[in-house]
């Protein structure tokens, strides 16, 4: 459900208009960000800041038992509650903006495909270190066998964050390291994800992998290959998969799966920035999305 207590309140799209609306060319649209699975907004790095300088209005969402700062390791959340959430924030979104994207990091890139297969009304998806597997080199041989144990009965648990903590760069995950021991989050999540919200994060990914084919808006992958949480692979098979037509695939060589925080932190946040401005500039000026659904196929289509 759409709760109060989620930073989707009624009053936070005349506080958007108030406070993070930007004058420019790209003034009418809004950008959802959508962090990881029990993690916080520190981990989308400099994207806010730079999407604001674009002109951008910026939604930085937290949902009830998704967000750390919400979340009750004795509730078992409903992955398709928080779609709710994202889904009512960009139906209210459409109100006030003539177009609206999401950029996700993480589970927040899954999450971000889940609505994206769910709705015609978005404008563009970011997808920064998606997972459809847990199937980096970093992940316990023992991984798999977790769900086996959660189905049996035993959920009181949690899988405790370790190194490398997605970070390459090593003053960042000496600072990150610290910081989860004194306040339990960081710039790469939480220090523990709950049995019960991994769960649910692998129902999503179950309904994500048969629904890739609904994916019609325009994306944007930013993947490491060297990612220790999810293999290139799963970037592979999400480009592959979706009927977007314009999509477009960047590799990065020098960072893990936290990317919008690691050594190239810089390139991550400069292609979002321009791949929205781009999906602005051929849709959004002239026809809205609706019309689009019903016009001829982009010649611009990218792999």
């Amino acid at each position: 459900m759409d709760s109060q207590s989620s930073t989707d309140s009624s009053t936070l799209v005349s506080e958007a208009r108030n406070d993070d609306r930007h004058g420019g060319p790209h003034k009418d649209h809004a950008v959802i960000l959508l962090h990881g699975l029990c993690g916080s907004q520190l981990e989308m790095g400099s994207i806010p800041k730079q999407l604001k300088k674009a002109g951008c209005t910026v939604i930085p969402l937290t949902i009830d038992n998704y967000s750390a700062a919400l979340t009750n390791p004795r509730v078992s959340p409903d992955w398709e509650a928080w779609c709710a959430v994202v889904e009512s924030r960009v139906a209210r979104l459409k109100e006030e903006f003539r177009t609206v994207s999401l950029c996700g990091l993480s589970m927040g890139a899954t999450l971000a495909l889940a609505v994206a297969a769910r709705s015609k009304d978005l404008l563009s998806v970011v997808l920064l270190s998606p997972v459809l597997q847990y199937d980096g080199w970093s992940v316990p041989w023992y991984w798999k066998l977790l769900t086996v144990v959660y189905d049996m009965g035993f959920r009181n648990w949690s899988y405790k964050e370790s190194e490398p903590y997605g970070i390459k760069n090593y003053e960042m995950r000496r600072r990150v390291a610290a910081a989860l021991e004194k306040d339990g989050v960081a710039a790469v999540g939480a220090a523990a994800i709950p049995a019960r919200h991994l769960r649910a994060a692998l129902r999503m990914i179950a309904f994500v992998r048969k629904s890739l084919p609904l994916v019609r808006t325009d994306t944007l992958i930013i993947h490491s290959i060297d990612d220790e949480t999810a293999s290139p692979r799963n970037a592979e098979v999400i480009l592959q998969h979706i009927n977007a037509e314009v999509r477009k695939v960047i590799w990065l060589g020098d960072c893990y799966h936290i990317i919008t925080v690691d050594n190239e932190r810089e390139i991550v946040t400069n292609e979002t920035v321009m791949f929205i401005k781009r999906s602005i500039e051929i849709h959004g000026n002239e026809l809205s999305r609706k019309y689009l659904g019903h016009s001829s196929p982009l010649k611009d289509r990218r792999h």
